[in-house]
């Protein structure tokens, strides 16, 4: 079967799983059940049943040692799928004004339904973006392994100078975390001055231009920022 007809086939519940096991492994961290089932909002048990379910369908595999990996296929599958939510939110932020902070929520709704042809129009209508609107690279895109590889904002120390690069997809599914990075300004390209980082309190402080902002470090976490940004 087709990549196009299989992903046009499958479920919307089974196409999330695929993705967020995909984003998942590629931010470098191993796909644990219990963590999914809170982030889906599901049980422990009805992600078991998903991953037995991709596996006999050969989308994923269950290894005892590095847990669920996707198969090529899966892989695949999952790599179209984001790139129409990522041109899906694209559309909606960049020319429709959507709200930045809700349209990864649309996105979703949205993702499914984008046939092969409309996702080239609309990529090439938007100029051929490379991120989504939170700074998530596309699968494949210029600048991916930069972006990926980027640290944390808990890992910058006071003093520094950074450039919001990216809120990871977990943070994404945060919608508190979306608003409040929106209404305060901390977004991909911005530059934030690392005032204070206080793991014990779990706090950081930053100052964006004139505005200060504290965050809860738990949020902080998913925000990828470049290195000291020279003065």
């Amino acid at each position: 079967m087709s990549q196009s007809s299989t992903s046009s086939s499958m479920s919307s519940v089974q196409g999330e799983y695929l993705i967020r096991i995909y984003t998942t492994l590629r931010e470098g961290s191993r796909v644990i059940g219990s963590r999914l089932a809170e982030r889906l909002g599901v049980s422990a048990s009805a992600v078991t049943q998903a991953f037995q379910r991709m596996e006999r369908q050969g989308l994923a595999v269950i290894d005892p040692e590095s847990g669920v990996q996707l198969t090529a296929e899966g892989r695949t599958i999952a790599e179209s799928i984001i790139r129409r939510h990522y041109l899906i939110e694209r559309l909606l932020v960049d020319t429709l004004g959507f709200d930045w902070a809700d349209a990864d929520d649309e996105a979703e709704r949205m993702e499914q339904t984008l046939s092969p042809k409309l996702e080239k129009y609309l990529y090439e209508k938007l100029g051929g973006p490379t991120t989504c609107p939170h700074g998530n690279p596309f699968p494949g895109s210029p600048g991916e392994e930069r972006l990926l590889g980027a640290r944390k904002m808990t890992d910058a120390r006071a003093g520094e100078s950074v450039v919001v690069w990216r809120i990871t997809e977990e943070g994404e599914d945060d919608n508190e975390l979306l608003h409040f990075a929106h209404d305060n300004g901390v977004l991909p390209d911005e530059t934030a001055l690392i005032c204070n980082i206080d793991l014990r309190e779990g706090l950081v402080e930053l100052r964006l231009g004139k505005r200060a902002v504290s965050m809860p470090t738990r949020w902080a976490r998913h925000i990828r920022v470049s290195g000291p940004v020279s003065a």
